[in-house]
């Protein structure tokens, strides 16, 4: 008796994990980190790029609108 529903709770256990893997639920999938790293990545290079375009053009403001009065002043 005993070996028989410990065979059908084996036969159970197999159908259900058949069925699961069929329907995709129990599956091998990427997870969700792996499914954003692209996003971020993106993400981060657009970001490195305004924060480089930003600071060029405070070089640029710097170098255009100088003051032509402080031009050969000594400092310090």
């Amino acid at each position: 008796m005993r070996s028989r529903a410990i065979s059908r709770l084996a036969l159970g256990i197999t159908a259900t994990l058949a069925t699961l893997s069929v329907t995709g639920l129990a599956s091998a999938d990427q997870s969700d980190l792996q499914q954003t790293m692209p996003l971020v990545y993106v993400l981060t290079v657009l970001s490195v790029i305004g924060a480089g375009a930003t600071y060029a053009f405070l070089v640029y403001a710097l170098w255009r609108f100088r003051d032509p009065k402080t031009r050969g002043r000594r400092y310090g």
